[in-house]
């Protein structure tokens, strides 16, 4: 009952990020999808990213909420020494009944894509970022009508230090109305036409993950 795509473009060839994803196939034919985010680079942010990853498919599995999945990795993250902080938003969207839930911890927004092309930023609760150990989330419902599709993105997609975070964020909604316009659109062709449009200057590495409830 829906489509996934999904691109990672790493900073550069020698640098680590801390960006990562997953899709986790839940009961009742329901889907987990995770973007989270590690603050900065290299061995440190890999591998906090690498636990945090593992940690939350694990909690996934146990088809926990996903304010209460955040709480968890929240704690987890604040007991890991001299850790960077990290973000993430967790999702999950059951297609049958056409409905998404979802929480945010310091992350961006994600953004909503009608089947006609309309963009709309859906601002949940932020949260505040794994590792400070507010355990302060949030989960909120969102309806996703069929043919409409779900972005979510990391920081690196729409943020430089040439670029400001409002400017990359309209060029990102701009970006996936334009994709995701026409009836049939490929997800794996907008993922790859996004992320190479945004891209600036290679400074961070980048995640974008596309959803569709099929029609």
């Amino acid at each position: 009952g829906m489509e996934v795509a999904h691109r990672y473009v790493p900073v550069g060839d020698s640098v680590v990020g801390g960006d990562w994803y997953d899709i986790v196939p839940l009961s009742g034919g329901r889907a987990a999808l995770i973007v989270g985010d590690a603050m900065g680079h290299g061995p440190e942010a890999a591998a906090v990213m690498v636990q945090l990853r593992t940690a939350a498919h694990t909690l996934a599995d146990l088809e926990l909420p996903p304010e209460e999945v955040l709480r968890r990795l929240d704690r987890m993250a604040a007991g890991i020494t001299a850790a960077p902080f990290a973000t993430c938003i967790y999702t999950v969207i059951d297609p049958s009944r056409g409905q998404c839930v979802a929480a945010q911890a310091g992350h961006l927004p994600p953004v909503l894509v009608q089947p006609n092309g309309a963009v709309r930023m859906l601002y949940l609760p932020p949260g505040l970022p794994l590792g400070l150990g507010a355990e302060s989330f949030q989960a909120t419902e969102i309806s996703l009508p069929r043919g409409a599709t779900l972005a979510l993105y990391t920081d690196g997609l729409v943020e430089s230090r040439t670029r400001t975070l409002d400017r990359g964020m309209a060029a990102l909604r701009d970006a996936l109305s334009s994709g995701l316009a026409g009836p049939g659109a490929a997800l794996g062709k907008v993922c790859d036409v996004v992320t190479r449009d945004l891209r600036d200057h290679g400074e961070d590495d980048i995640t974008l993950v596309l959803a569709r409830i099929r029609p």
